[in-house]
């Protein structure tokens, strides 16, 4: 597998999977850059449209990277899924059934 990956909007010469680490190399934060530690990398392949990797961590489970910009990871999911589930509810208000 090739670790390295950098396009024009990220830090040159970065690798975003280096030595056990996963690094988010992206210039929308500057000053700030989370750093996960890799368990196993799961997938790593580019699509047509992005630079996908999935990974595994002990602390989040599997993580979802898309372009070098963290997704989701299976700690946080539950998020996601309750503003999925509750936004319609509230949109409903005249809805007798509940889920």
């Amino acid at each position: 597998m090739n670790f390295a990956y950098d396009v024009d909007n990220h830090v040159e010469g970065m690798n975003v999977l280096k030595e056990g680490w996963f690094t988010e190399s992206d210039l929308m934060f500057t000053g700030f850059t989370p750093s996960i530690k890799v368990d196993s990398v799961l997938v790593e392949e580019n699509s047509k449209f992005q630079h996908i990797i999935v990974f595994k961590s002990k602390q989040l489970g599997k993580v979802l990277v898309l372009d070098n910009a963290i997704q989701c990871t299976e700690f946080d999911e539950f998020s996601y899924q309750e503003m999925i589930a509750f936004l319609p509810q509230i949109g409903r208000a005249s809805c007798r059934e509940r889920v």
